[in-house]
């Protein structure tokens, strides 16, 4: 009987699962569709939204935390860059006070040398304040120090050869004044305008405010959106945990703006005012008081001063450019242009005499005691007390202003506030997913 060969059986096909596929199978199907149709969509919305939220909690709360940062700083330079301008004129009121000393030979008055001490007095406590105020400023201001240690150091040789009658205490005095020019103011106005440049550049609140606004405002309208867009496939106007983000994001960002507003109003008024106006007023009291050692530098050359006149003469015109610049910031400071006006016309008749031969009434018109305000010291001392008075309440009103701003917890509310939505926007599709099983 012939057999019949038969062929193996074919293996079993693997086991499928009641949807068709092995398990391994069903799940990938399952993650690929995990994010198509309206429920992947959903879910993508989701994330995104939540995201938002949490880049806008980032952005309020730095941001915020910045613009308070900006608003700290912005007073601190101010106030460096007023103290530094303050230790620029004392340095010239000390020059100043000095020099008028000379004239007479021999002892100056108790009244120059206790203008001079004083002032040199407020430049030790100013370079101290101004060292611990920034520290950035340390190795200059430690060099200013050196400067104002070695122009001392010529003043009282100065002193000790002029009391003696020798003519060689003019020469220090006038070493000590050059060099106090040549090589301590200079780094005086450096620190002043470095601090100012950075003043100037936290005034403008840069970068702080464009991240919270952007951040926040690309937040709400993707918000927005997604509630559109969900209203209409769904058909259903409100989604709670959605609406509640948009209410908290909408809340968080308007409070950032107002905020931000109220500081760049409050900056800007500041920058373009007080500001403004305390510069020009702390540059024009360096610039008359370089003037006034001029003034005295001039008659004790007698006949050979025609550089000091000239150095006067720019002095002067630096000290007028920055009152005009005062007016334009504070109007109501005009009285400080009419007595700068009435000093320098004490000096023309100063001039008329010297120039007209008669030195000894030159000189008493310089030197005559403050307490008569006809005089030059007179004329000199009604300006430079207004406007140090002037200069006070200017700085006071800087640093209030700064001082009223204050964020307080508005950042850590934004930054709570938009992470609060993070979560809700996260749970905003749950029962709308739901629906589509």
């Amino acid at each position: 009987m012939t057999q019949i060969a038969t062929q193996p059986a074919a293996p079993a096909p693997p086991q499928q699962g009641l949807a068709g596929g092995t398990a391994a199978q069903r799940r990938a199907l399952a993650r690929r569709h995990y994010f198509t149709g309206t429920p992947g969509r959903m879910r993508i919305a989701s994330a995104v939204a939540a995201a938002l939220c949490v880049a806008f909690a980032l952005a309020g709360f730095l941001g915020l935390r910045g613009v308070d940062g900006a608003v700290d700083r912005a007073s601190a330079n101010t106030e460096q860059v007023v103290r530094v301008r303050a230790i620029y004129a004392d340095l010239l009121a000390a020059d100043a006070a000095v020099t008028n000393g000379f004239l007479k030979g021999g002892q100056e008055s108790a009244e120059n040398r206790k203008t001079y001490d004083d002032a040199m007095q407020r430049v030790a406590t100013n370079i101290a304040a101004a060292a611990s105020a920034q520290p950035a400023d340390g190795k200059a201001l430690a060099a200013l120090n050196a400067e104002v240690q070695a122009y001392a150091g010529n003043v009282d040789r100065a002193r000790t050869y002029n009391r003696e009658a020798k003519p060689v205490g003019a020469q220090y005095l006038r070493i000590a004044g050059t060099e106090l020019r040549a090589e301590g103011l200079p780094i005086a106005n450096a620190i002043a305008e470095a601090n100012q440049t950075r003043a100037d550049q936290e005034l403008k609140l840069s970068g702080y405010s464009g991240l919270v606004v952007g951040v926040g405002v690309l937040t709400l309208g993707v918000l927005a959106a997604i509630a559109i867009w969900l209203a209409r496939r769904t058909h259903r106007y409100l989604n709670v945990p959605l609406s509640a983000a948009l209410l908290l994001v909408a809340t968080a960002l308007a409070m950032s703006i107002s905020h931000i507003a109220q500081v760049s109003s409050t900056m800007n008024k500041v920058a373009d005012g007080d500001y403004r106006a305390a510069v020009s007023l702390a540059q024009a009291r360096a610039a008359a008081y370089d003037a006034k050692a001029n003034e005295s530098l001039t008659l004790i050359a007698r006949g050979s001063g025609a550089a000091y006149e000239k150095a006067y003469d720019a002095s002067v015109a630096l000290a007028s450019q920055q009152l005009d610049d005062l007016l334009q910031a504070d109007p109501a400071q005009n009285n400080l242009r009419r007595t700068f006006a009435a000093y320098t016309d004490t000096h023309r008749a100063i001039r008329t005499a010297d120039d007209g031969g008669d030195w000894n009434e030159a000189v008493d018109l310089a030197t005559t005691p403050d307490t008569e305000t006809a005089s030059s010291n007179g004329a000199f001392r009604a300006f430079s007390t207004a406007a140090d008075g002037v200069l006070d309440s200017k700085l006071k009103s800087i640093v209030a202003a700064f001082d009223r701003i204050g964020g307080g917890l508005l950042p850590l509310l934004v930054g709570l506030g938009a992470a609060l939505a993070a979560l809700l926007a996260g749970r905003a599709m749950s029962k709308r997913i739901e629906e589509f099983r």
